[in-house]
C-alpha cells in the first residue's frame, strides 16, 4: 500500500494502479447570509480509487457556521456539499476530510481508499435587508409665475428587517439640476425630501430620477412638468403716480404700489424706465409676491425744473405673457417763492365771510402759496387722519396746524383746528423751505355759512332734493347745473359749514364715520322766503360739512332768500332758493 500527500492527500491502493492523488480543489468559499439558505459543492478532483464507492467527510478541526453541514446526498457519487441556513453571522474556519471508499467486488479488485483534508473558511453576514419606499415614481405640475412646487416626502423603511444605512442622490436628464434629494445619506425609517428649483427652466416635461443605495438599489422616477398659465391678470393700485416738488425743495414721500391678483398668489417682478437719466425713478422691491406692496419714489438730483415721465414695468415670473405698465409722472416746479396771503385772504370757504370757528372749512387766497395744484388722496391719509401738509405746505391757525384739502398757487383749502381762543388770530401758511407772514382772521366759536352755487350775478344755496338731484331752477340750469327747483312741501338738504360743536363732541379734524346731530337743534332756525322750514335734520356729516334736511314752506314760485340763523348768527343774506309748484 502506498500513502501519496498532496497538502494532507492520502491513497490506500493496489499496486499497478496509476492516477493523479485525490485533492480539494476549492481554495475559497461564496459568503453566506444569517437566515439564508446555502448550498455549496465541495470541489474534488483526482484520486486513484474507482468510480464506485462511498462518500464521508469528518471535521477535523475548527467549527462550521451553526446550520450548516458537509453532505454527500447521493450514493456512489464523489461529490460533498456544505448545505444548511446558518444562524449566526461571523467567520467560521474549519478543517475537513474527505473520504472515498471502495469495497473490492471481485478477486481482481481490491479494496482503496481516498483521503484529502484541507482548512476553508466561510463568512457568514448578517441578514441583507432591503430597502423600502413608500412612493414607487413622483409626477409633480409647476405653473409658470407661482412658488416652486412645494417638497415631495419619501418614506424609506427596512424591509422587515433590522435599521440600514443607505445614500440618496438624484440625477436629472435635462434642464440642469432641478432636482435635488436631503439628506444625502441617512439610516431607516427616514424621510427624504425632494426638492424642486424652476429657476431657468421653459415650458416642457424634465425627468429625473432619485436613487438609493444600500444592501439593494431603488430607483425612483421623477417628472417635473412646466406649464405656462396663461391666466394670470396683475391688478396694480393705484394705476399710474403723479409726483411733485419745487427746486430745492426735499424729494416728495414715497407712494405705495399694491399688487395682486384674483384668488392667487404669484411671483413678479418689477423694473422702471425713467429716461433721460434712468435713475430719478425707483420701486422697490423689484420683486415679490401677490398680494404685494411696494415702494415708488422719485429722486429730483442731477434733473432740472420740468416735468419727467417714467414707467413701471410689472411682469410675471416664467416667461408669462401678463405684464402691466404704470406711468409715473414727476414734476419740479421753479425754485419756490415766500408764501404770501393776500389782505382780507382768510375766510370761511362756504360764505366767503372775515370770520373762521374751529371745524369751519376755510379758504386762504394769496400767492406762491403752494407749488403745485391737487386735493388730498386716500394715500395723503396716514392712519386713518386728515393730512396736516399736501407736498410739503401747511398751514397753522394760532399756531395750531390745520388739515389741508387742497392746494394750489393762489388758494388753499384747510379745516380749522380745535381752539379756545377767539377774537384775532395768526393765520400763516408754510412750504417745504419757506413760511410766510402771519395774517389775522376773526375767529368765533361758531361762524355759520352755507355752500352756494353762482349764476350770474345770483348766488344760490346749495342742495340736493330726496332722490340726490341738485336743487336748481333756470338760472342755475343755464349755467351747465343739471336739476329742478325746490318744490313747497318738500324735504330738501341743504348744506353748510361753521354750525359749531355735535352731540357727541369730536375733534374739529377729526375723520366723521357716521353722522353726528348738533349739540343743540334749538340754537338753529332756517328761514326760507322770510318763513321758517321745519328742521327735520341737522348734524355733521363729513369733516366740517354740516347737512340740514328742511322742509319748504308753501310759498309761491320764485327765487326766494335762505337763512340759517345759529346761536343769534347769520348766514349771508344774498342766498336763494328757486321754487315752483
Amino acid at each position: 500500500m502506498i500513502l501519496t500527500f498532496a497538502g494532507l492527500n492520502t491513497a490506500t491502493h493496489l499496486s499497478g494502479q496509476t492516477g493523479t492523488p485525490f485533492e480539494i480543489a476549492i481554495d475559497s468559499l461564496p459568503t453566506a447570509f444569517a437566515g439564508s439558505s446555502y448550498f455549496q459543492q465541495v470541489n474534488t478532483k483526482g484520486g486513484l480509487c474507482p468510480a464506485t464507492g462511498t462518500a464521508t467527510s469528518t471535521l477535523v478541526s475548527g467549527v462550521l457556521p451553526p446550520g450548516v453541514l458537509i453532505i454527500s446526498p447521493v450514493s456512489n457519487e464523489k461529490k460533498w456539499f456544505l448545505l444548511g441556513t446558518p444562524t449566526a453571522a461571523g467567520s467560521f474556519q474549519f478543517s475537513v476530510r474527505l473520504r472515498w471508499s471502495h469495497s473490492a467486488i471481485s478477486p481482481f479488485d481490491a479494496n482503496c481508499v481516498d483521503e484529502a483534508v484541507k482548512t476553508l473558511t466561510v463568512v457568514v453576514q448578517a441578514p441583507v435587508t432591503p430597502l423600502v419606499v413608500d412612493r414607487a415614481q413622483i409626477t409633480t405640475t409647476y405653473r409658470t409665475g407661482h412658488f416652486p412646487p412645494l417638497p415631495d416626502a419619501v418614506q424609506v423603511t427596512a424591509g422587515g428587517g433590522p435599521n440600514v444605512s443607505f445614500t440618496a442622490q438624484s440625477v436629472t436628464d435635462s434642464g440642469g439640476a432641478w432636482l435635488s434629494v436631503t439628506p444625502d445619506r441617512a439610516v431607516t425609517p427616514a424621510v427624504l425630501s425632494l426638492n424642486y428649483s424652476i429657476s431657468g427652466l421653459r415650458p416642457g416635461t424634465y425627468t429625473g430620477r432619485v436613487i438609493l443605495s444600500a444592501n439593494n438599489s431603488i430607483v425612483i422616477p421623477v417628472t417635473l412638468i412646466v406649464v405656462t398659465d396663461s391666466n394670470i391678470v396683475l391688478q396694480p393700485s393705484p394705476t399710474s403716480f403723479s409726483f411733485s416738488m419745487a427746486a430745492g425743495a426735499p424729494d416728495p414721500a414715497s407712494q405705495p404700489l399694491a399688487v395682486s391678483v384674483s384668488g392667487d398668489s404669484v411671483i413678479f417682478q418689477a423694473s422702471v424706465s425713467a429716461p433721460p437719466n434712468g435713475r430719478w425713478l425707483t420701486v422697490s422691491p423689484n420683486g415679490a409676491a401677490t398680494p404685494g406692496r411696494l415702494t415708488v419714489a422719485v429722486v429730483s438730483k442731477d434733473l432740472s425744473p420740468g416735468v419727467y415721465s417714467g414707467v413701471i414695468t410689472l411682469a410675471v415670473s416664467g416667461g408669462n405673457s401678463s405684464s402691466r405698465t404704470i406711468p409715473v409722472t414727476f414734476t419740479i416746479q421753479a425754485p419756490l417763492l415766500r408764501p404770501a396771503i393776500s389782505a382780507n385772504g382768510v375766510v370761511n370757504a362756504a360764505g366767503l365771510g372775515n370770520a373762521i370757528s374751529p371745524g369751519t372749512w376755510v379758504s386762504i387766497f394769496g400767492t406762491a402759496l403752494a407749488p403745485t395744484t391737487r386735493s388730498w388722496l386716500a394715500s395723503d391719509f396716514v392712519n386713518g387722519l386728515l393730512p396736516t401738509s399736501l407736498d410739503g405746505v401747511g398751514v397753522t391757525i394760532n399756531g395750531k396746524p390745520a388739515a389741508v384739502a387742497f392746494i394750489s398757487p393762489t388758494q388753499i383749502n384747510v379745516l380749522a383746528p380745535d381752539d379756545t381762543a377767539t377774537g384775532l388770530v395768526p393765520v400763516q401758511v408754510k412750504n417745504s423751505l419757506l413760511t410766510g407772514d402771519i395774517a389775522l382772521a376773526l375767529q368765533q366759536t361758531a361762524s355759520p355759512a352755507l355752500f352756494q352755487l353762482s349764476a350770474g350775478s345770483s348766488l344760490y344755496a346749495a342742495g340736493i332734493h330726496a332722490d340726490g338731484s341738485y336743487l336748481a331752477g333756470p338760472a342755475l340750469t343755464q349755467s351747465g347745473i343739471p336739476g329742478r327747483p325746490a318744490r313747497p312741501g318738500e324735504i330738501i338738504s341743504l348744506f353748510g359749514t361753521g354750525f359749531g360743536v355735535t352731540q357727541p363732541r369730536i375733534p374739529a379734524t377729526a375723520p366723521v364715520t357716521s353722522a353726528l346731530p348738533i349739540a343743540r337743534l334749538e340754537d338753529l332756525r332756517v328761514r326760507i322766503g322770510g318763513l321758517d322750514a321745519t328742521i327735520v335734520y341737522a348734524g355733521l356729516i363729513s369733516p366740517g360739512v354740516y347737512q340740514f334736511n328742511v322742509v319748504v314752506p308753501q310759498l309761491e314760485d320764485g327765487d326766494k332768500p335762505v337763512v340759517a340763523e345759529f346761536r343769534g348768527l347769520l348766514t349771508r343774506l344774498d342766498l336763494v332758493l328757486t321754487v315752483q309748484q
